[in-house]
Formats: C-alpha cells, sequence, structure tokens
C-alpha cells in the first residue's frame, strides 16, 4: 500500500510565543516499493514530516495512512502503534550515537528482542542484518564503540532492519561520511530496495537524487510544492532555483549537449556510464 498524507498539519508549541507551523496542509501519496526522496532547504519540514510516518511526532490535524494504519491527532488510542513502528523503520542522521551495547551483535539483536522475539532467533536476525550491511563476523563481538565512523552507521542500521521494516526512512545518512563511504552506503541501501523495501530518504546531495530516485518530492516552508521524477525537478527551473542548491554535473552536460544539437534523453541520465551510453547512441544514429 502506498503512504498516504491528507490535509495533514503540524504546529510546533501551539498556543504559545513559539507557535509554528511546520506543516501546512500536505497531500501527498509516497508509493509502495519506491525510491522516494525528500528535498528542500533546512528548515522546509523534510524531518517533521518524515517523523509522521512511524508516530514519532503526530499530527496537529489531518492523517497518514500508512500500510492501512491511520496516524492522526488521537495517537495515544492507537492499539497497534507498534505494529507500525516495526513496519517502519528510522534511521536518524547520525544513527551511531544511538549506540550502547557491550557488543556489536547484542547491539544489533536488541531491537528484536524488545518486539518480543525469542533471544536464538534476535541473534540469527542480527547475523542477517550484519551480513547485509557488510559486517564481518570477526566484528560481532567487538565493542560498536571501538569501530570506524562507518562500520558504526553500518551497525546501527542493521539494527534497524533486523526488524524486517517495509519502510525504511533514513535522514540525511551519508552525511559526515567521505566520498566513498558514501557511495558504499548508498549501494546498500539501493540493494536494500531491491529486496522490496519502500526507502524514503531525506537528502540534500543532488547526485544521489539524479542517480538512486525512483521520485522526488519538494517541500518549501511546510509545503509540498512539487513531485516529480528526478529529471523533471532539474527541468523546472522556478521549482529549482527555490532549493538554492546545485543541480548535477550529469545533468548540467547532458543539458548543454542538447543546446548544442544532440538529443540526450535527460530521463536515462543518472551517472556518468549512462550518460556516456546516451551520446554513444546518438552517434549510431548520426
Amino acid at each position: 500500500m502506498p503512504i498516504t498524507f491528507s490535509h495533514l498539519n503540524y504546529v510546533y508549541s501551539p498556543k504559545t510565543p513559539l507557535e509554528y507551523g511546520a506543516l501546512k496542509d500536505i497531500n501527498l501519496e509516497i508509493k509502495d516499493n519506491s525510491f522516494t526522496m525528500l528535498v528542500g532547504h533546512t528548515g522546509s519540514g523534510k524531518s517533521t514530516l518524515a517523523q509522521q510516518i512511524n508516530a514519532l511526532l503526530t499530527p496537529t490535524s489531518g492523517e497518514v495512512n500508512v500500510n492501512g494504519i491511520i496516524v492522526d491527532k488521537n495517537v495515544k488510542k492507537l492499539k497497534n502503534i507498534k505494529e507500525l513502528r516495526k513496519g517502519v523503520g528510522l534511521v536518524f542522521q547520525f544513527p551511531e550515537y544511538q549506540l550502547f551495547e557491550e557488543t556489536v551483535l547484542k547491539d544489533v539483536s536488541f531491537g528484536p528482542k524488545n518486539f518480543g522475539v525469542s533471544n536464538e532467533e534476535a541473534i540469527t536476525l542480527a547475523k542477517e542484518a550484519l551480513n547485509l550491511v557488510g559486517i564481518s563476523e570477526d566484528l560481532f563481538e567487538k565493542s560498536p564503540f571501538e569501530l570506524s565512523g562507518g562500520q558504526k552507521r553500518r551497525v546501527a542500521i542493521a539494527g534497524i532492519i533486523t526488524l524486517k521494516p517495509k519502510v525504511l526512512i533514513l535522514d540525511e545518512p551519508t552525511a559526515g561520511l567521505d566520498p566513498q563511504g558514501s557511495r558504499e552506503m548508498m549501494k546498500l541501501f539501493s540493494k536494500i530496495h531491491e529486496s522490496g523495501t519502500t526507502i524514503i530518504m531525506i537528502t540534500h546531495d543532488m547526485d544521489n537524487v539524479i542517480r538512486y530516485a525512483s521520485d522526488v518530492v519538494v517541500l518549501s516552508k511546510g509545503e509540498v510544492i512539487k513531485t516529480c521524477k528526478p529529471y523533471e525537478l532539474f527541468l523546472d527551473e522556478n521549482v529549482f532555483s527555490k532549493l538554492s542548491i546545485e543541480e548535477p554535473l550529469v545533468i548540467t552536460m547532458a543539458k548543454r549537449l542538447n543546446q548544442n544539437g544532440y538529443h540526450i534523453a535527460l530521463e536515462e541520465v543518472r551517472d556518468i556510464d549512462s550518460l556516456a551510453f546516451q551520446i554513444q547512441k546518438e552517434k549510431k544514429h548520426e
């Protein structure tokens, strides 16, 4: 099922001098099994929107429908909130700060045990998740605090995916990583997506948007101002200019080639290799 927002509003510190409308009349559908990226300037409402999906924050008014579970302002009456949070994994910007157990294996198996899974099954799930994120078995009994920054992040992500969520929300997951670490992390998320998981990612990295996203949601001042395919974002100068960010270099190159007589299909351009393929295709038809 898609995730559907209906007339959702969210106000921080209501009825106080600090009252602030962070989300305004959000009507949005996030497709099932999509790799949807939320983009927008800092303070546009991306994280606030994402946290409505697993009821970490709940609507001031309106609702969000997640796999048939309705989240609204009466969330305290929601009987299946545990089921909701098991099905929607949320990875914060620096998830490694959430590590706390003595060993890697204990940390990753904590989540399933917290949801009532037996210790034996939790260990099995933890090992599967650690293998998926690329943590070798020789690290299982090490303290997570002895690992490198990239390894800590992988362990923290493994702790979320042990629950096998149908939806995985990622808040700036490549923040603070070097280019190599960022590429490895995105390949991991792509692999998880290919397994059938819906991924919702908050990002400022337009190279990741063009390369990995199936759909893009653009927010500005708490409102959704555009939903589109990645390449369409970079064709809409009016919307893109509001983001105050640079478009991916491959898109800039493709546009310049088209201005000089080429017919590059922008919807097919995601990286250098796909751009090179489009150029070769064009030359064959000359």
